[in-house]
């Protein structure tokens, strides 16, 4: 795996994506590479000719002086946005950005934002997660905060969050002004934020107590295996190993595995997060063009942490890398998958950088689970299905209902188009259907149905 090209994943992350994005990107495949053979009888070039002709047309007859580079970028953004919602093209300046959230550090103010739109149609930026101790937290900029100008520029003003960011973003040391409304408080106040390398940690820890742990899973950065492997060991210390005398420590007896709202990053990360905890087997297959088997990527038995019980959470944000982790510890029987069906964006896109710096992110293969599930506008169903509750009432409610799953997105590559079987998407058993809306027993079944798939497994 050490020789695996790094592999570009765009999920949920990049619907809703916030300051700090996690996509990542592998070595750009050089714009020079042969094309395939056109078909018979077929002349790009005769293409070419027309829209060369049409854009002369344009610069030569327009009402206005037209920026001729602009409209060559529109062009090809237009050609892209035929294909499906994950492939498209970003100019110089969106590409560095990208470059930026690849490489995990930049200039920033630490804090994850979604784009966010009142009833009457009001857009605003809402803060989804501040990083610790960053300048949006040393500032008082909290979870649920809402960003509604940057710069004095209302968010109306920008023509998409990618353009917000890139505002937001900037040199080290250099400062932007924002204006952050608390609707909790009625507040409405400006902050000037002075921007800062942020590099946020991929793993938060906290310990629950009697010898269970969660371990939150932010992206799936460069080296977010190995801080999972870290964090494990390090709890492992601090809790003992529940061996001994009467005196020892209880030890790690389970791990939450958290994915909620992680929307994807290196697939070698992804990888490398399931073989710490599956000693053989598939992990995951790539598929390109009628299905064919591209690559796979199998688990290897040193390191592996079999004796742990683990519990992975997802939810609708859960995206790519996230599903791919989710699908293997489920096919394998290792964990219990906890939450909402996920995101269903199994597609990888590969970058192709052209001669001025811009970047065009091509669909180019679908990822398969070990039993060869198609992730794709089908995600991951959970073992047992929980959404976000509030107060005493049952967890039953829609964690992010502002995110559509990929399956309604437009023009999403339907996993039939590929010559595979589809996936179901009835998030029930024959049991569970069975238990009609008495939720406890619901409950109680998919529990039943779960412990039995993973019991066996755990006993190898």
């Amino acid at each position: 795996m050490a020789a695996r090209a790094k592999t570009l994943f765009f999920g949920a992350a990049c619907l809703a994506a916030g300051v700090v994005l996690g996509a990542q990107l592998r070595p750009a495949i050089a714009a020079t590479a042969t094309p395939p053979p056109a078909p018979a009888g077929h002349s790009r070039y005769a293409k070419l000719d027309m829209f060369a002709r049409a854009l002369s047309i344009i610069e030569q007859h327009y009402v206005r002086p037209v920026d001729g580079e602009q409209l060559v970028y529109a062009a090809i953004r237009g050609l892209v946005s035929e294909l499906d919602p994950h492939s498209n093209f970003l100019v110089p300046a969106e590409a560095r950005l990208l470059r930026e959230d690849i490489e995990g550090v930049f200039g920033g103010v630490g804090m994850v934002v979604v784009l966010g739109r009142d009833p009457d149609g009001t857009r605003f930026l809402d803060v989804r997660d501040v990083i610790p101790d960053g300048p949006a937290d040393d500032a008082g900029i909290v979870t649920g905060n809402r960003v509604i100008k940057v710069d004095g520029r209302s968010i109306a003003q920008f023509p998409d969050l990618q353009r917000a960011i890139t505002t937001i973003r900037g040199e080290p040391g250099t400062s932007i002004k924002v204006t952050v409304e608390d609707r909790a408080r009625g507040i409405v106040r400006s902050v000037t934020l002075v921007r800062e390398v942020i590099d946020p940690p991929a793993v938060e820890v906290r310990v629950l107590g009697e010898g269970i742990a969660s371990l939150r899973l932010r992206e799936f950065s460069d080296a977010a295996a190995r801080e999972v492997h870290d964090a494990i060991a390090r709890l492992r210390r601090e809790l003992g190993t529940g061996e001994g005398n009467k005196a020892s420590k209880a030890g790690l007896r389970g791990l939450v595995l958290d994915l909620r709202d992680n929307g994807g990053g290196l697939l070698d990360e992804a990888v490398g997060i399931v073989d710490l905890f599956v000693d053989e087997g598939v992990i995951v297959r790539t598929r390109g063009r009628r299905g064919t088997l591209l690559d796979e990527a199998r688990a290897r038995r040193p390191g592996t942490v079999s004796d742990l019980p683990l519990v992975v959470l997802v939810n609708k944000a859960s995206a790519s890398a996230s599903e791919i982790v989710a699908g293997a510890l489920q096919d394998h029987g290792r964990a219990l998958i906890i939450g909402e069906r996920t995101y269903g964006k199994g597609s990888v896109q590969a970058p192709f950088e052209l001669d001025d710096g811009s970047l065009l992110k091509l669909t180019t293969a679908l990822y398969y689970t070990p039993d060869d599930r198609l992730i794709q506008a089908s995600g991951i169903t959970p073992d047992v299905h929980v959404g976000a509750g509030e107060g005493a009432e049952l967890p039953l409610g829609d964690s992010r209902p502002e995110i559509l799953p990929e399956r309604e997105a437009p023009r999403h590559l339907r996993p039939e188009d590929f010559g595979r079987v589809v996936p179901s998407l009835s998030d029930e058993s024959p049991a569970v259907r069975a238990a009609a809306d008495d939720l406890q027993l619901r409950t109680a079944v998919q529990h039943l149905v779960a412990w039995d798939r993973v019991r066996p497994r755990r006993r190898r």
